[in-house]
């Protein structure tokens, strides 16, 4: 099991909370109707639908362990916490000191990375590397194609 920290804000965490509730309480109650229906149609050695509800079952239950598990790990974080440097909520907006180029990247909590809006994980890589660094700064990031050299242009809250 990886017992990596997850950072979630508080809605990140209260929306974690409710899909363990919809899987505990109310999935799991359509789901036990699903099978009690199943049983009524009498043999169950080829009864597909009880197979398929009682598969049903099982998936819920991995769903509920595994949601449970990431729960346990879960470090709130305010978006805003880090009053200095990079955190969680950050937007980054750099330039690439060897092509000039200028990017963004968002820094967010693990479940809401979104490659197309430039929202990257603050646990990924990249997001690891600008940690502690400053607005002016320059930083070095090894990566499997090379070395990429970066001016931190500006940190946005």
């Amino acid at each position: 099991m990886n017992n990596q920290e997850i950072f979630l804000t508080k809605e990140g965490l209260k929306n974690l909370k409710e899909e363990i509730k919809y899987f505990e309480e109310i999935k799991r109650k359509e789901i036990q109707n699903e099978i009690s229906q199943a049983l009524e149609y009498g043999d169950i050695t080829e009864n597909a639908e009880y197979s398929i509800a009682l598969e049903a079952q099982r998936m819920n239950e991995i769903n509920i362990v595994r949601l449970k598990q990431k729960l346990s790990r879960v470090k709130v974080v305010k978006e805003d916490s880090n009053s200095e440097g990079i955190g969680i909520g950050t937007t980054l907006k750099l330039k690439n000191l060897d092509s000039g180029k200028k990017l963004e990247y968002i820094f967010v909590p693990d479940d809401q990375i979104d490659f197309n809006q430039h929202k990257i994980s603050i646990n990924s890589p990249l997001g690891q590397a600008f940690l502690g660094y400053q607005e002016g700064e320059e930083i070095e990031i090894e990566v499997p194609i090379g070395m990429l050299r970066y001016k931190i242009l500006k940190i946005l809250k």
